[in-house]
């Protein structure tokens, strides 16, 4: 099976991580350096120029680990993949590494969009029977949707969505008349 190396890579990591007992705390320091080189594309170039020696490129990371405070499994990991040359690679590691750790640990993530910020309690209630219907824990954030009029559509994990907004009632209601329209010509 051709499977791509960050998949390997965040399923070893996932592995290990679960073991050490500190798979969410791993998940959060890598999601940090990720968003560092993401914040500073030239310090992320920068490492992957291929003059400079591995050597080199730990005097530079190595000092960032230290003040980000990426230490234990986290921060071989990183090291790791500065050796191979995959730095680039950990964004999708990332991803990876919480699709798999959520699903070994039965939750869900979920992105509601909403035309307004809904209270605690409702996000709380929304979350409850969202649980209940999907059969897992459920992380749930929000974001705000000027373009929706009312209701929310959620998207859980990375490919199922929710629709419950007034413009997908009133797409799903067009399309109810345009098949009633057919059937009735069909009748006519």
């Amino acid at each position: 099976m051709n499977r791509s190396p960050y998949i390997c890579y965040a399923k070893a990591l996932v592995d290990l991580a679960i073991e050490s007992g500190e798979a969410d705390q791993i998940a959060e320091q890598l999601e940090q350096v990720s968003r560092m080189f993401e914040e500073s594309p030239s310090l992320k170039s920068f490492l992957e120029r291929p003059d400079l020696d591995h050597e080199e490129r730990l005097l530079i990371l190595g000092p960032l680990l230290d003040v980000l405070e990426i230490k234990g499994l986290a921060r071989r990991f990183l090291l790791l993949l500065l050796q191979k040359k995959r730095l680039r690679s950990l964004p999708r590691i990332c991803s990876r590494y919480r699709e798999l750790l959520d699903s070994q640990q039965r939750r869900v993530r979920v992105i509601l969009s909403v035309p307004f910020p809904l209270t605690a309690e409702e996000l709380t209630s929304l979350k409850d029977a969202m649980a209940e219907r999907i059969g897992k824990e459920v992380i749930l954030s929000q974001r705000e949707d000027a373009l929706l009029l009312g209701g929310w559509v959620a998207q859980i994990g990375s490919s199922e969505f929710w629709d419950a907004s007034i413009r997908g009632e009133l797409a799903r209601m067009k399309l109810k008349l345009l098949g009633s329209e057919g059937s009735l010509e069909n009748q006519g």
